[in-house]
């Protein structure tokens, strides 16, 4: 019987037969079962059932025409999952909810305005024809000899099959028509669960880490309490330690350099429960990054993800880090692996995930792939950090997702922030919690610990009305040569390549950081200016709103041009971190050199400006900083900004994800949330083909995309390109790329470019 079997194959790899396959599925989704937060009556019950969807999902791929397609066969077209759904409806009788999952393992429902979908055509006309061409293999004796071989017993009816796949399911397999077929929304609801599920079973079995699901480690004290180099403990903030006890949802509002990442583990640690995943959003790829490193340190690196649009980078950066010390590294290996763990990073794979927003309102805007959420959120920990930096769109979809998550999961969500408005806490609170400010928390000036991060004094504020940091060039040049080192901070990217030129100083210990450089440059520099080697960190750091993501840096004196004001504490947060240095200036120019807008609110830019001038010479406290930015934000978001928090906060979709509930069936959610307009295109730089192409030729692919820059659509327009279809690139012909500048226009300059 085995033998028999043993002629079909699963995959075109040549070893992969299908019953190999269908094993590595059934053990994967066992796996699985076992490392979701499952009770242990609904592991047996899924256990049950994904075990029967297992054998049965790819069962179709015995026919001929789909084994002549792994053989290399172009002029055939076949649906094994469809041949799969023609078996189980014909001699079997099993619930809907598996008939469905079998049927749309791969594609989602039919509907007239999709891609990635079922076609009708697949169910009838091209059904009855496989059905004809292949009557020996399709039939009651094969999925008989099948189920005998997988040991799945199960009652096999053997009268006459339909040739077609009936007329009710095609229906349920249909966006348009499932819901007046299907009209109890809780048998819809388990038609997603029992497809996800599948779903992700056997994509774990495909990539062969049936064995390898990763568990969530429950979090101890030990594990996340700072220490120093030689292992001694330090004590907890008061307000850390008050968290370690808090199983409830909390809004944190702390200071910079307050310890916050260490406060909200030890939330996870009061409110973790078994498999539960955890997720931390933040707002920057950077950050995302260097959290998803830190969390690896505490979790173990198998059980921590990316989620954002750079991660197959950052897991191909990651691995060939590993493998450098390798004389002969296999780079379409290191490629090959980190394209799976990008596409893991998005399954029910990673119990914490380190996320972007965007990847969160995919699930609640029902973009491809929501259903998986079902099984990654119930009773999930959400750590939603540095979340005043959205948009008013964006945050009010944001609050309306949390109230959702909160309702149909279980989920816990903890807020943090250090520069908060007032405003945007009271939206917090009434929109998710109701009104109930017990979840507010602070740290406490009545208790030392908590007193002394308060009352820290770090900084001493000169504002240069009139001024533009143009002005203060020499100034700069003086604390360089005085051994202090200097954070610039400015609002475009031009402006920050011409003051590169214009600073006389030691060009190797110099560092840009904006939007114009590509991403293994991006890479390269948020190494160096992070770089845990005091020596090999740039002493002057010229960087745009970049500067901002949360990156560890820690400068001694700065000049900043004028930006709203939560923007400008967190550039502040980035020179004398720790407190502990004297007291660092920080030099604010009322003037900004170039264009800002289109990009900064004007009328906050001058309140901004405004408030800071009362604190010129003052010695700023974090509670200054806070009193400023609640004076900046008193009127709370301006009449377009509150038109688009409210379009958020009653979006639609996110308000009737229960009752407008199609399985199988997803909305090309990103055009609803990002304006096309804004979006960067990835172009190549004249001066940087000859690379690009040498890199291909190794295919090392990832790191030829590297070599891409990203421009906004106007400056497209104004640059000779042209499309290369065959690399699949835009070459940029009066562009070229220097390494420690950036790209930049070979003949005339470009309009200012914000980041």
């Amino acid at each position: 019987m085995s033998n028999f079997f043993s002629a079909f194959w699963a995959k075109s790899d040549g070893k992969t037969t299908l019953e190999m396959h269908t094993r590595h599925v059934i053990q994967a989704g066992e796996n699985l079962i076992q490392n979701l937060p499952f009770s242990d009556h609904e592991k047996h019950y899924w256990k049950e059932k994904l075990f029967r969807c297992a054998v049965l999902h790819d069962l179709g791929k015995i026919h001929s025409e789909f084994q002549r397609r792994l053989a290399g066969a172009k002029n055939t077209s076949i649906r094994h999952e469809i041949i799969s759904l023609w078996f189980c409806e014909n001699f079997l009788d099993i619930p809907i909810d598996e008939l469905f999952a079998i049927a749309t393992h791969h594609k989602g429902v039919m509907r007239s305005d999709g891609n990635g979908r079922l076609e009708k055509v697949s169910l009838e006309s091209h059904m009855q024809s496989h059905l004809e061409s292949d009557r020996t293999l399709l039939s009651v004796d094969t999925l008989t000899k099948w189920l005998e071989l997988m040991g799945l017993k199960l009652e096999v009816s053997k009268g006459d099959p339909h040739p077609q796949i009936s007329k009710d399911l095609i229906k349920v397999l249909h966006q348009r028509y499932q819901e007046r077929v299907v009209n109890d929304i809780e048998i819809r609801r388990q038609l997603s669960l029992t497809r996800a599920l599948l779903i992700a079973a056997d994509h774990i079995g495909s990539a062969r880490l049936e064995n390898d699901v990763p568990r969530y480690k429950q979090l101890r004290i030990e594990d996340f309490q700072p220490k120093d180099k030689e292992g001694n403990y330090f004590p907890f903030r008061n307000f850390q330690k008050d968290l370690q006890s808090e199983k409830s949802d909390v809004v944190l509002h702390a200071p910079t350099g307050a310890g916050k990442t260490e406060a909200a583990l030890s939330w996870v640690y009061a409110n973790q429960s078994r498999n539960a995943r955890l997720f931390y959003l933040l707002p920057y790829t950077a950050s995302i990054n260097a959290m998803v490193i830190r969390l690896q340190e505490v979790f173990g690196r198998e059980s921590v993800t990316a989620q954002h649009s750079k991660t197959l980078d950052f897991f191909y950066d990651q691995l060939s880090e590993e493998a450098s010390n390798d004389e002969t590294i296999d780079y379409e290996k290191i490629e090959k692996e980190a394209r799976s763990k990008k596409s893991l990073s998005s399954e029910l794979f990673y119990p914490v995930k380190v996320a972007t927003l965007h990847q969160i309102l995919k699930t609640s805007l029902k973009g491809k792939g929501w259903e998986l959420a079902l099984y990654d959120y119930k009773n999930a920990l959400f750590i939603i950090d540095e979340f005043h930096t959205y948009n008013a769109l964006l945050t009010g979809m944001l609050l309306a997702s949390i109230k959702l998550f909160r309702k149909m999961f279980n989920a816990r969500f903890f807020f943090m922030s250090a520069t908060i408005p007032e405003f945007m806490l009271k939206n917090i609170i009434e929109v998710v919690f109701d009104g109930d400010e017990s979840k507010l928390r602070k740290p406490n000036p009545a208790i030392d610990s908590d007193k002394e991060v308060l009352d820290r004094k770090r900084h001493i504020l000169h504002c240069q009305k009139g001024q533009t940091i143009k002005d203060k060039i020499h100034l700069i040049e003086e604390c360089l040569h005085g051994g202090k080192s200097v954070l610039v901070v400015v609002n475009n990217v031009k402006t920050a390549q011409g003051l590169f030129r214009d600073i006389h100083f030691d060009p190797d210990n110099v560092a840009l950081l904006h939007s114009g450089f590509h991403k293994r440059g991006r890479i390269e520099i948020e190494k160096r200016i992070t770089s845990k080697i005091s020596e090999e960190r740039p002493q002057l750091l010229i960087a745009t709103q970049a500067v901002e993501v949360s990156l560890d840096i820690d400068y001694d004196i700065a000049f900043i041009e004028n930006a709203p004001i939560d923007a400008l504490i967190q550039r502040l947060g980035r020179v004398n971190r720790a407190g502990k240095k004297e007291l660092a200036s920080i030099y604010l120019f009322e003037d900004i050199i170039g264009n800002t807008k289109y990009f900064y609110d004007q009328e906050v830019l001058s309140d901004t400006w405004k408030t800071l001038l009362n604190l010129d010479g003052h010695e700023l406290s974090e509670n200054d900083l806070v009193s400023a930015c609640n004076q900046v934000y008193k009127n709370g978001y301006n009449d377009n900004q509150r038109r688009d928090y409210e379009l958020g906060l009653r979006n639609s979709t996110i308000n009737q994800f229960e009752t407008d509930w199609i399985a199988g069936d997803w909305k090309d959610w990103i055009e609803d949330v990002l304006e096309q307009s804004n979006q960067k295109i990835e172009v190549l730089c004249k001066s940087l083909i000859d690379e690009f192409e040498g890199l291909r030729n190794e295919k090392r692919f990832i790191e030829a995309n590297q070599l891409l820059v990203q421009v906004y659509p106007y400056e497209l327009r104004e640059t000779n390109y042209s499309k290369d279809l065959r690399k699949n690139v835009i070459v940029a012909f009066d562009l070229k790329y220097e390494d420690k500048v950036g790209y930049v226009k070979e003949k005339e300059p470009v309009d200012d470019r914000l980041l």
